[in-house]
């Protein structure tokens, strides 16, 4: 734009009305270009009307390309460096990863060559690739022949331009085979296709799985062993228990007849009542060990018919009653009438006698001892099912169970400390037995301290099972 005067010419112009005021009269705009971009306008002001001129427009446009040759070069300096910046950052990023950041070109003729790698490719192959080594063409000539033909269809997915990966293993300059773990995304730009990837060094990982898998193998080898042997343990002490069972039946049915001898003196008297009552313990032993054995093999059977719960209780409570007064116990029984329910009445009644005589044998003399009985409403679930038990507790004065050591209570052949310290003789099968029994029943048994000192066991047990 050439504005011969500017005060006679009414186009308007950056700066005007101050070069007016300056005393100016003409003005000459000319853009600088980059391009087809116009970067920006330079115009030139003189105090006098000046005509246009061929000449000076060829001049300043000669200004303006130079300002624009200048303005061009400065901006590629400055982008320069902040790509320089950026490049620097984004390796300082790159190198505190373990990993291998790369990029590659694939050319029309199917050909790859490495556009980008960062400075962590040495691990993967044991040393740093020799100078000007292409990592796309070290990493094809380094796979293992038997990955050979998995990293080429790796390859040629990356070729059509879907995403792939792939774990190979990669002979090293070292001569070191390690696991390498490639994740790639293909990408284009133009009539370009590149590749993007990270390469991980997972040699650790997979050594770590043959172990885990060598030890797996191990472990269940060793669970096959240990099952032979329960196996054949259950077995043996079936053999053994009802191999026993008979000379032990002869055993007390001698001592009994001993016993009716009218001839014997005072201390053969003792002497046959001791044979017959250490025969009833080993007979005792014998069936529990026998019970155990049908528990291992399933064979528990539960016979169950109606059984009047409170019957049952009433029975158990007068047969252990003289054991109690024994022991000067006080045995107390709180009972309906009636409980009635299924059950299996002969294991049920073991399930009484083994809580009552553990009652009985744990209190101290001139304690006591509790039974009691009733029915209540269970209700289980989200749809709250109605489900009537017949709950039973025996709740006894004597020297109680350590807090720490409930829950091991109904494990096989444990005992309490407190008791083992009180001199209690026992064997540690009696609960054990206990809770399968009630436990084939659909029931529950638990037991929690009394207060005041003692223990207390509860038996639910569904009345319709």
């Amino acid at each position: 734009m050439w504005i011969c005067d500017l005060r006679s010419d009414p186009r308007a112009i950056v700066g005007k009305q101050q070069a007016l005021q300056a005393g100016l009269r003409a003005a000459i705009g000319l853009p600088v270009r980059s391009g087809r971009q116009i970067l920006g306008v330079l115009t030139f002001f003189t105090d006098t009307v000046q005509p246009a001129e061929d000449d000076l427009t060829g001049l300043l446009d000669g200004i303006c390309a130079h300002v624009s040759r200048y303005l061009e070069r400065r901006r590629a300096e400055e982008l320069t460096v902040a790509l320089a910046t950026s490049r620097r950052h984004f390796d300082q990023i790159i190198t505190q990863i373990n990993d291998n950041v790369w990029t590659a070109e694939v050319t029309p003729d199917g050909s790859t060559h490495s556009v980008y790698q960062s400075q962590n490719a040495a691990p993967l192959f044991g040393r740093p690739l020799p100078e000007g080594a292409d990592l796309a063409e070290v990493l094809t000539r380094q796979v293992h022949p038997d990955d050979q033909a998995a990293y080429a269809a790796f390859t040629r997915a990356l070729r059509r331009g879907e995403r792939a990966e792939i774990e190979c293993r990669v002979r090293g300059l070292d001569d070191v085979t390690r696991w390498i773990w490639i994740r790639s995304t293909p990408r284009r730009d133009g009539e370009h296709l590149f590749i993007d990837g990270i390469s991980t060094d997972v040699t650790e990982r997979h050594r770590l799985a043959e172990q885990r898998d060598q030890l797996l193998a191990q472990q269940q080898q060793q669970v096959r062993r240990l099952r032979e042997m329960d196996r054949m343990k259950d077995e043996l002490m079936a053999m053994v228990t009802h191999e026993l069972r008979n000379p032990i039946g002869a055993i007390g049915g001698y001592a009994e007849m001993l016993a009716d001898d009218p001839d014997l003196t005072e201390a053969q008297r003792t002497f046959a009542d001791v044979i017959d009552r250490k025969s009833t313990q080993l007979q005792r032993l014998v069936d529990d060990l026998l019970d155990l054995a049908r528990l291992d093999t399933g064979q528990l059977a539960i016979d169950s018919r109606p059984v009047d719960l409170a019957h049952l209780a009433r029975q158990a409570v007068e047969d252990h009653r003289p054991a109690a007064q024994a022991r000067h116990l006080t045995l107390t029984a709180e009972l309906p009438e009636r409980l009635p329910l299924r059950a299996d009445p002969l294991r049920l009644r073991q399930v009484l006698d083994n809580l009552l005589s553990n009652a009985i044998k744990y209190t101290p003399d001139k304690g006591a001892v509790t039974v009691t009985a009733g029915s209540v409403d269970n209700r289980q679930g989200q749809g709250k099912v109605r489900c009537e038990m017949a709950v039973l507790t025996f709740a006894d004065t004597g020297i109680g169970i350590p807090p720490e050591q409930y829950e091991h209570l109904f494990s096989r052949f444990f005992r309490a400390s407190n008791a083992k310290d009180a001199g209690v003789k026992g064997t540690g099968l009696g609960l054990a037995i206990t809770r399968a029994i009630v436990t084939a029943h659909g029931g529950t048994i638990t037991a929690a301290p009394r207060d005041g000192g003692g223990t207390v066991f509860t038996v639910a047990l569904p009345v319709a099972w």
